[in-house]
């Protein structure tokens, strides 16, 4: 009877010690998951009054171009630049198309030709290296195309970034030209001649 007394005694105290360690556990992951909603609130905020700022991050800028091509442009009030970029990637995409697409086709026939099997060119190309020479100026066009897109991705990024730095910028509009003497005491005569001034402010 005591030997059950005490094998009862310490489940229910094995059992309790257990629920303690799953509230805790809970309380924990209940903490973590606050912690997180709170930071993603904050970040979203933070987003928010950056993109409302009126003289923008050059940095951010482009970063979001980088990370989505008009972003930055976008980023940066210049609304009408984004359709340009979004242009510039399309004529690209379709150029990467294009020039894959009739290389691989031009491949296939240079090497049904070298194997002497007909191809769809045998009525209007009659010899292999002609096929070669267009094969290899396609695949020329497509390595220029992927060049491209890194052009255009620097371009852009760089145009984003560009353009914030000048959007803090601003000259006044009283360019005003002053000519007064100036005296330099850079050694011990001292000298006095004229100066040359442009009134004009940066922010």
């Amino acid at each position: 009877m005591k030997t059950h007394f005490i094998l009862l005694w310490t489940f229910l105290g094995l059992f309790a010690g257990t629920s303690c360690l799953c509230a805790q556990s809970g309380d924990r992951n209940d903490d973590a998951e606050n912690i997180s909603a709170v930071k993603r609130t904050k970040q979203k905020g933070q987003f928010k009054a950056n993109w409302r700022l009126p003289y923008p991050n050059p940095y951010r800028a482009a970063i979001y171009t980088l990370v989505v091509p008009g972003a930055g442009q976008i980023y940066n009030k210049r609304y009408w630049k984004a359709p340009i970029v979004w242009g510039g990637f399309a004529a690209l995409f379709y150029a990467v198309d294009f020039n894959r697409r009739n290389r691989d086709e031009f491949e296939t026939a240079y090497a049904q030709r070298l194997a002497g099997v007909d191809d769809i060119y045998k009525d209007v190309i009659r010899d292999a290296e002609t096929l070669r020479r267009i094969r290899n100026s396609y695949d020329k066009n497509l390595q220029l195309s992927y060049i491209g897109f890194i052009g255009m991705y620097a371009l852009s990024a760089l145009d984003a970034y560009v353009d914030a730095h000048l959007k803090s910028f601003d000259m006044s509009d009283d360019l005003s030209l002053s000519i007064r003497p100036v005296f330099s005491s850079g050694d011990r005569s001292g000298t006095i001649g004229m100066g040359i001034f442009i009134n004009m402010s940066h922010r």
